[in-house]
C-alpha cells in the first residue's frame, strides 16, 4: 500500500532511462556499476524460472528483525528474479551487506539514486542471467514518486524475458493506476514478442470493479495467482486478520490481494505460486511480529510443451 510515501511534484513528467546493473566485487569488498550487455552470465538455459514480489514495508518499526527474516526468506526462495517495494536506503544497506545476495544477484540499485523521495523499487536478478537492458521509467504526475523498473533479459536463444516491479499509486487514485500500468504495457510493447512479467503491489482489490477495468486494459495478461489457484482462493497479500501487526498499524480491518505477478506469454506457463512471510516470526510488546504488512509472492513458470 505504502500510504506514508512523500508526496512530490504531481507534475513529474513520464521519463524512461537506462540504469547501469550493480555487482558486488570481492576484490574491493563493495558494490560497483557494470553495465548491461558486457556479462560473464553462464547463458545457462532454464528449465524452470522463479520469481518473488515483496512489499518490505518501509517501516522502521520492529525493522532489524523484520529485514533479517525477509532476507532468509529471500534466500531460501533461489528465485531467478526478486521484485522488492517499498525499499529505503536503510533496508536496501542491510540487503546489500548478505552473502547470499553479494554471491547471488545482481540488483538494479546500489545506494538508492533511483529512489523518488525516501523509498523505491528494486529488482534482484541471477548473475547468470544474460541482462540486454535496465530501465526505469517514471510515472507522470504521481503523487507519490512512483515508478517502473525493468529489465530485458536472453533466457535462452529462443526466450526473451520484459521483467518489471512496479509500487502502484495508493489511495483512491484507480485513474492513476490505470494510467500506470498502460504505460508498464507500453514499455513492454516497445520490444519484439516475447514473455512479459510485471510484479508488485498494485494497489487495487482482486475483487471489484476496478480489477475488471484494469483487466480489461492489459490484454492477453493473466493473474498468475487465479490462473493457478482459482477465483475463489482470495490470497490475502494484506491481512488483517491473520496479521496482528499490520491491523495495530493500518489502523482498520483489511483483508486484499493487493500484490500481484501477472503474465503474458505464448511460450511460458506458471505452474507454482505460493504466499511468503505469512507466519509470526516473534513477539515484541506482546505484538506477534511479521516480515512485513504485506505478505509476498513467489511464482515458478516452466517452458510450454
Amino acid at each position: 500500500m505504502g500510504q506514508g510515501s512523500t508526496h512530490l511534484n504531481s507534475q513529474m513528467q513520464q521519463q524512461e532511462t537506462s540504469i547501469p546493473l550493480w555487482k558486488y566485487d570481492k576484490e574491493r569488498h563493495g558494490w560497483s556499476q557494470k553495465q548491461c550487455n558486457t556479462t560473464d552470465s553462464s547463458n545457462k538455459e532454464w528449465s524452470q524460472f522463479r520469481v518473488v514480489t515483496y512489499n518490505v514495508w518501509f517501516s522502521d518499526k520492529y525493522q532489524p528483525m523484520r529485514v533479517q527474516n525477509l532476507c532468509d526468506i529471500l534466500n531460501k526462495s533461489n528465485a531467478q528474479v526478486i521484485a522488492l517495494q517499498e525499499m529505503t536506503k536503510n533496508i536496501l544497506q542491510s540487503l546489500l551487506a548478505q552473502p547470499f545476495v553479494q554471491e547471488k544477484y545482481y540488483i538494479s540499485d546500489g545506494d538508492g539514486r533511483t529512489f523518488n523521495g525516501w523509498y523505491g523499487v528494486v529488482l534482484l536478478i541471477d548473475i547468470h542471467l544474460h541482462i540486454s537492458r535496465l530501465n526505469l521509467i517514471n510515472f507522470p504526475q504521481s503523487n507519490m514518486g512512483r515508478r517502473l523498473v525493468f529489465a530485458e533479459i536472453k533466457l535462452d536463444n529462443n526466450e526473451i524475458l520484459r521483467i518489471g516491479t512496479v509500487h502502484l499509486e495508493s489511495l483512491n487514485n484507480a485513474p492513476q493506476r490505470l494510467c500506470q500500468l498502460n504505460i508498464c504495457q507500453n514499455a513492454f510493447n516497445r520490444s519484439p514478442a516475447g514473455t512479459c512479467i510485471l510484479m508488485g503491489d498494485f494497489n487495487f482489490h482482486a475483487q471489484g470493479q476496478e480489477n475488471i477495468d484494469q483487466f480489461k486494459a492489459l490484454p492477453g495478461w493473466i493473474d498468475v495467482w487465479t490462473n493457478i489457484m482459482g477465483i475463489d482462493n482470495r490470497g490475502y497479500t494484506f491481512d488483517t486478520e491473520t496479521n496482528s501487526m499490520t491491523k495495530l498499524h493500518n489502523g482498520g480491518a483489511d483483508q486484499s490481494r493487493y500484490d500481484r505477478i501477472i503474465l503474458r506469454s505464448n511460450t511460458l506457463i506458471p505452474t507454482e505460486i505460493e504466499i511468503l512471510g505469512n507466519k509470526s516470526i516473534g513477539i515484541e510488546e506482546d505484538l506477534h511480529i511479521f516480515p512485513s504488512d504485506h505478505f509476498g509472492l513467489t511464482a515458478v513458470f516452466e517452458q510450454r510443451k
